[in-house]
């Protein structure tokens, strides 16, 4: 048996960026609300932290928490069974959203966005792409959350 079609793994893997993208909501919500200083994010070109940025850590908090429902419903731990297409068309935007995102980490001016977000969203990156093209063989009756 493959790791793509082996639930367990997958649902592993679904759960590892899961708490990578708590992570990373935790951080910007610590961006949002100025403890974290705003150089370290957004390209590392903003000096301070402005009503607008402040917005769009917060909007960056929702989308992420978005990404964890569906990266969740794809590896076989939440919704109905079988997947909606939705659901893996969805998956698959998250994985390059993920991907260009860590391109503009690396490519940031910021140190800190290099040392902490890079890593972070390559891990993410990988993640999702291993939910993406998976087919996990989930037997709808025993379904069970391991997280």
């Amino acid at each position: 048996m493959s790791l793509l079609s082996n639930a367990p793994f997958i649902q592993t893997v679904a759960n590892i960026s899961t708490i990578l993208f708590i992570v990373v909501i935790v951080l910007q919500l610590l961006l949002a609300l100025g403890i974290l200083p705003i150089s370290m994010a957004w390209g590392g070109r903003q000096s301070h932290l402005t009503p607008s940025l402040r917005i769009a850590s917060l909007a960056a908090v929702a989308l992420l928490v978005a990404f964890i429902y569906v990266i969740r419903y794809r590896a076989g731990l939440l919704g109905v069974l079988p997947i909606p297409m939705s659901v893996k068309a969805f998956s698959w935007i998250i994985t390059g959203f993920m991907a260009f995102n860590t391109l503009g980490n690396i490519a940031s001016s910021s140190k800190m966005e290099k040392l902490v977000f890079a890593p972070v969203t390559v891990l993410l990156t990988l993640a999702c792409l291993i939910v993406s093209a998976s087919n996990p063989v989930i037997d709808s009756t025993v379904k069970t959350l391991m997280f």
